[in-house]
């Protein structure tokens, strides 16, 4: 046993060595192209913080700020008594995933993989409760679905409906499919409760962690928008349009949702005919591109998940919003 073992850690170290050399040339070849394309760049970086400023931070802080407040003052328990019986039912999740799972639909992305994080940190659900919570609760917000994607990108509030109720469905099925066994029950195992905390520190305790969080989201927002814009460079929309056709503008959202969402619902627009577009968004969100897939990561590694583990939770999160939305798109 012994020897077989040392015979795989060098190819295993081998292989952690070679994604450092490939993530290192990566980053290089990125550092060079904006030292190449400053003027583009820069334009790119004020287009992602603009972004940010005016339409992620205002919709999201004051969620994000009631979230974590409800969940320092111990709300979590009381408001997911009510409906522990469903989570317990559909997931065999502790009733606190309920509380995640409405937060998240309130509020939209990282608020589910933050709370789920304070949950754990808390010692009120575990690492398997986490990565069951994970599954279903890390949703895109209502405000995003309907304001930016139905009405602002659009057009059609119908659309924004249609796609705010498969990313919805697609999360509750999408819990089915990762639910803990009933072995592995947390019904008999002693749940902690959240910590009090000082009334007078309480406040500034919560705007600290939501100001961080919130730069976190900013960062990536502006970091993976600047990628997608990288894509321009290499005329890659030009590129499948010539080699694709009609069949280029799908593709295209696809390939810049899967860096950035609302970048990928923006080239949704163009597809044709609007149920495909449609169906299209329900997926890219339900996905979250890398932006959201880094921000949960920061938050959902501290439950020791890895960052493969919520990209496989995200797929198939995206494939059933994709089907879901085609279904419900052909009404349109």
């Amino acid at each position: 046993m012994t020897s077989k073992q040392s015979l795989k850690l060098p190819n295993a170290t081998k292989t952690v060595h070679l994604s450092r050399v490939f993530a290192a040339i990566g980053i290089i070849a990125f550092m060079i192209m904006m030292l190449a394309k400053p003027d583009f760049y820069l334009d790119s970086a004020r287009k992602g913080l603009a972004l940010y400023a005016t339409s992620v931070l205002p919709s999201l802080f004051p969620f994000y700020f009631c979230s974590l407040l409800l969940t320092y003052i111990g709300a979590a328990k009381g408001v997911s008594s009510i409906f522990k019986r469903p989570v317990r039912l559909l997931y065999n999740a502790p009733k606190e995933s309920a509380y995640v799972l409405i937060l998240s639909m309130l509020s939209g992305y990282p608020v589910g993989a933050s709370m789920t994080a304070e949950l754990y940190e808390a010692g009120v659900i575990d690492e398997a409760d986490a990565r069951s919570i994970a599954a279903f609760a890390s949703t895109s917000g209502p405000i995003f679905m309907l304001g930016t994607v139905g009405k602002a990108i659009f057009d059609d509030v119908r659309c924004g409906a249609c796609i705010l109720a498969a990313h919805y469905i697609a999360a509750l099925i999408n819990g089915l499919i990762y639910r803990r066994k009933k072995s592995q029950s947390y019904l008999d195992r002693h749940v902690a409760t959240l910590s009090d905390s000082a009334h007078d520190s309480l406040m500034s305790r919560t705007i600290s962690a939501s100001t961080l969080n919130m730069l976190y989201v900013g960062g990536y927002i502006v970091l993976c928008g600047m990628i997608v814009d990288t894509l321009s460079v290499f005329k890659v929309d030009i590129l499948l349009n010539n080699s694709l056709g009609t069949a280029a503008a799908p593709v295209y959202a696809l390939l810049s949702g899967a860096i950035e969402m609302t970048r990928g619902c923006l080239a949704c627009v163009q597809c044709a005919p609007k149920w495909l577009g449609v169906a299209l968004a329900a997926g890219i969100i339900s996905l979250g591109g890398l932006s959201v897939t880094l921000q949960n990561y920061t938050f959902l590694s501290k439950c020791r998940m890895s960052f493969l583990q919520i990209i496989v939770r995200k797929f198939t999160h995206a494939i059933l919003a994709f089907v879901i939305g085609l279904l419900i798109g052909l009404s349109l």
